[in-house]
């Protein structure tokens, strides 16, 4: 730093020349080390601790002007400023300063840029011209002059406001808003619009006399949501409008009016946080013209840590009527669960207690809904130990479950409680020329206590033993081009039997027979059925593990002594000689974020005729991906399944060009041969504006449930509604 004074009666050496001013003005200059050395040798230390910093090329002082010229920079707190010239009055105190001109504050959110300005020397007050205010890097304010009040408020005159980029191929953004003034309340994080203009694409759309909305860095502020239209031909053409409203730090409500030309709901969601957990409530009041009265449904959802490792759950719902979720698209599921959850997991210790309420949303249902369980409850513990003295490991289990209906019939109204009890011992080892065995020895007790179901004893209790053992041979190898492969054939012996009386079945009767449960004896879900008799399983699992291809097959069956009536015929278990089991997946890395990956499992007797198979087949590229499905499962009326079961999906979503993209699905069930669902959505998004239109179409048409056509469009103004930064162009660009 070079330093020039005018002629003065007590000159002064260059570094005590410029502590001085510094002092004099409140300003800390930096210098250079030879400088400060000698300026510490003889001032205070105490102004090493001065709050603002000024740095310069060149400064001059004449008694009453100090003129610093060249790169210039002014550290006040917190606040940063350049500029090209300062002239400061020790007479009146006021800076002039000469751009370009940049101001931000500590924590860079906001920038200001003016061509001139007149401050006091705390940066807190005073005019700034030709200014231009940029907000979190979104949002732009233009204005003739800006008033810096108190260092809170910036009041801009004659101001043009845009999140939108200003290039020379596209000078006027895709909207803006003007105004007489605007008001920036830097701690409320708060902008006052005054005499307000909305324009698109340069044409006033809209005026308002005054207008306030947050500022880009205030995360939960008070206010509209983006509104969303909709045109839907079970309830109309509407417009929904959200509004935000923050209920201190951890709470927060949301108010949402849907005021359609056959529907009046209000829609609310209540949100809080607490210190140990989360609550999140939905629900909505409908009006309209499908039913007579009123119609809503209430979600309510939270997790709470109890501590010593316990949490707590809750997710409760209900509905006026079955097709109310539905006709809304909030849930298209055919049964509707109510839960509570108590878990507790551990090294070794499992606890899982839940109490569920069901209610079926399925048409067909409702003229026998109260023979269905309605509610249901199950509490599980289990332990393991690890003991010392003996090879394996130990188990130990209590459990408890029912179930209960509204039908006081017989038979068809049954309740039931259950009460069991269960050990088992581990052991495994490896022998010979690398053979793995492992076995299982299981003893399970049960005690069912029955109401209103005159074919069972009211109380009946069973004891079940079982063993089973299973050799595996996995052999590895690596190839020539580095890949690991392993192949391991597996054979798996196992015999179980009750004792006691028989129970009807609630908890086991969807069976899924997969690679998880080939080689074990526990195929049932539940407890009310355990697999008896002498059965044998083989298999043949094979992998290959290459740095950008991944494949693994398994097959294998399970032979019983005689067919089982337990088993659905769908299960692939309910002949001496189950189904044929083929599982596969493939993942392939092809680079450049190129990647494709199939999974596959069906069930097909000696004639290749299937039973079940469901596939899933996924190509992802940087500018696309690309989903395909395909379900099959026979009719089976003990899966209450009258049809097969027969659908095909297909579902993507495409990178057009910059900010644009879309999406689309599409579900076909091959047995009605018809489409059931279809659904193509398009958005436009930068930083300028966030574009959302959907369109779909829904085939159901049952007794409760018409098909329905419905479209949405949504429209955001950058910062407003977006989640967090976007890429930025110019225009809408080319698609």
């Amino acid at each position: 730093m070079t330093v020039s004074a005018a002629p003065s009666k007590r000159p002064l050496r260059p570094a005590r020349l410029v502590l001085a001013l510094a002092m004099s003005l409140g300003f800390g200059m930096a210098l250079s080390e030879a400088q400060i050395g000698a300026a510490l040798a003889q001032d205070s230390p105490d102004t090493q601790a001065l709050p603002t910093a000024l740095l310069a090329d060149s400064v001059s002082f004449d008694g009453t002007l100090l003129i610093a010229t060249g790169a210039i920079e002014v550290i006040q707190g917190t606040a940063r400023l350049t500029a090209s010239r300062i002239t400061y009055n020790q007479r009146t105190g006021q800076l002039q300063i000469d751009g370009p001109i940049r101001l931000t504050d500590g924590r860079g959110d906001t920038v200001i840029l003016a061509s001139s300005a007149d401050l006091d020397t705390a940066l807190q007050n005073g005019i700034m011209t030709s200014a231009r205010m940029v907000i979190d890097r979104q949002l732009q304010l233009a204005a003739n002059r800006l008033d810096v009040v108190d260092g809170r408020y910036l009041r801009l005159s004659q101001t043009v406001a845009s999140t939108c980029e200003v290039c020379a191929a596209h000078p006027v953004p895709l909207w803006e808003i003007r105004a007489r003034e605007v008001i920036h309340d830097s701690e409320a994080h708060q902008l006052y619009f005054t005499n307000a203009q909305l324009r698109i694409a340069d044409v006033p759309v809209l005026w308002l006399p005054h207008l306030r909305v947050p500022d880009p860095t205030l995360k939960r502020a008070r206010g509209f949501l983006i509104p969303e239209l909709r045109t839907d031909s079970t309830l109309g053409t509407g417009i929904e409008t959200p509004y935000f409203i923050p209920l201190g730090d951890s709470r927060d409500l949301t108010i949402s009016p849907y005021i359609a030309t056959k529907t009046t709901t209000l829609g609310l969601r209540y949100r809080q946080a607490f210190a140990r957990g989360d609550l999140d409530v939905n629900g909505a009041v409908s009006s309209d013209d499908t039913r007579d009265g009123l119609r809503a449904y209430l979600y309510a959802q939270g997790t709470w840590h109890l501590g010593n490792g316990f949490e707590f759950g809750a997710d409760l719902r209900a509905a006026s009527d079955i097709a109310y979720l539905v006709d809304y698209g909030i849930y298209d599921g055919d049964f509707l669960p109510s839960k509570l959850t108590l878990t507790r997991y551990t090294k070794g210790e499992a606890f899982d207690a839940q109490l569920i309420h069901m209610r079926t949303l399925r048409a067909a249902d409702l003229g026998i809904e109260d023979t269905l369980p309605f509610f249901l409850g199950e509490v599980i513990y289990e332990r393991r130990v690890d003991p010392s003295a003996l090879p394996g490991v130990l188990s130990f289990g209590l459990s408890a479950s029912s179930s209960y209906r509204d039908s006081e019939v017989d038979i068809d109204g049954y309740d039931v409680l259950r009460l069991g009890a269960e050990a088992a011992w581990i052991t495994s080892a490896v022998f010979g020329p690398g053979l793995k065995w492992d076995s299982t020895a299981a003893a399970y007790v049960d005690a069912y206590a029955m109401h209103q179901n005159s074919a069972y004893e009211d109380t009946v209790t069973r004891f079940t033993g079982s063993f089973e053992t299973k050799v595996s041979w996995p052999l590895t190898r690596t190839t020539a081009t580095g890949a690991s492969e392993l192949i391991e054939p597996m054979i798996q012996l196992g015999w179980s039997d009750s004792v006691g009386g028989e129970v009807p079945n609630t908890d086991s009767t969807l069976v899924e027979f997969d690679e998880g449960n080939l080689m074990t004896l526990a195929r049932f879900p539940g407890a009310d059925r355990r697999a008896t008799g002498v059965t044998a399983a083989a298999g043949l699992h094979f992998a290959h593990y290459a740095e950008t291809t991944q494949y693994a097959i398994t097959l294998g069956r399970v032979l019983s002594l005689d067919d089982s009536t337990e088993y659905s015929a769908a299960s692939g278990l309910s002949t001496a000689q189950s189904d044929w089991l083929l599982g596969a997946s493939v993942a392939f890395d092809a680079g450049l974020e190129t990647s494709l990956a199939l999974q596959s499992r069906s069930l097909f007797d000696d004639d290749f005729d299937l039973t079940k198979w469901e596939t899933r087949l996924d190509y992802m590229r940087p500018r696309y991906t690309l989903g395909a499905s395909y379900a099959y499962v026979v009719a089976d009326a003990m899966e209450h399944r009258d049809t097969a079961l027969n659908e095909f999906g297909f579902d993507g979503s495409f990178r057009l060009a910059k900010n644009w993209s879309a999406n689309l699905e599409y579900l076909y069930d091959f047995t009605e041969d018809e489409a059931t669902r279809t659904g193509l959505g398009l958005q436009f998004e930068n930083e300028c504006a966030r574009v959302r239109f959907k369109v779909s179409r829904r085939y159901s048409d049952t007794e409760a449930l018409d098909p329905t056509t419905s479209y949405s469009l949504s429209i955001g103004f950058g910062a407003y509604g977006a989640n967090g930064k976007k890429d930025t162009s110019c225009g809408f660009g080319a698609l």
